[in-house]
């Protein structure tokens, strides 16, 4: 042989299997890790307040039927109160996220998953929901209906 030259040592069956198995409990790891780290460290999403024409103040009357719409991909409603004042809510349970309904006949809002019931405003009335709906900021222009941004919680 040349004394230049290494020899390579092959790869034994036993040396191939530490590495193959620390490997997949590397990627095991990881893999369990991985949500752990993302709830920890949540990425906010920084939205804009934009500024939705809902619609018009003929269109509502009070406590009667509400008129749905979306806002930053979230269902909700806008609702005429017996004083006059419009109210614009989440439509999606503080539950577990079922969209609820508006019932006019008994003016509350319903969720038919586990019969959560909230009331005109969005304050919860029964059931399972550990908090109020969310509320918009509604805005009067002449006419025109607008929302404009969450209120704070």
């Amino acid at each position: 042989m040349d004394p230049g030259v290494k020899q390579t040592s092959a790869v034994t069956r036993r040396d191939f299997l530490i590495m193959a198995l620390s490997l997949a409990g590397v990627f095991s790891a990881a893999g369990l890790l991985a949500p752990i780290v993302r709830y920890a460290f949540p990425r906010a999403k920084a939205e804009v307040a934009a500024r939705v024409r809902v619609g018009s103040t003929s269109q509502v009357k009070p406590l009667a039927e509400s008129l749905d719409f979306e806002y930053q991909e979230t269902p909700c409603s806008l609702l005429q109160l017996e004083d006059g004042t419009y109210v614009g809510l989440s439509r999606v349970c503080t539950h577990l996220g079922c969209i609820i309904t508006w019932e006019p006949d008994n003016t509350r809002f319903f969720c038919p998953c586990h019969a959560g019931v909230f009331s005109p405003t969005g304050e919860v009335l029964a059931g399972p929901p550990p908090s109020p709906l969310p509320t918009l900021k509604v805005i009067l222009e002449g006419e025109d209906i607008w929302v404009e941004g969450w209120n704070p919680a």
